[in-house]
């Protein structure tokens, strides 16, 4: 259920939605999957599943 959440930049006034497309670094470990998305407000945002 978690991975079929979208992504979204969090930063002040931006609210966009992030793209597989844009995910710059995964990385996995037995507790789960991060990945690193930049957005074009120059905003990074780190997921975190497991």
């Amino acid at each position: 259920m978690l991975d079929e959440l979208t992504a979204t930049c969090e930063a002040d006034g931006c609210d966009r939605q992030l793209t597989d497309d844009e995910c710059a670094l995964v990385y996995r470990t037995a507790g789960g999957e991060r990945r690193a998305y930049e957005c074009d407000c120059g905003a990074v945002t780190v997921t975190v599943s497991r």
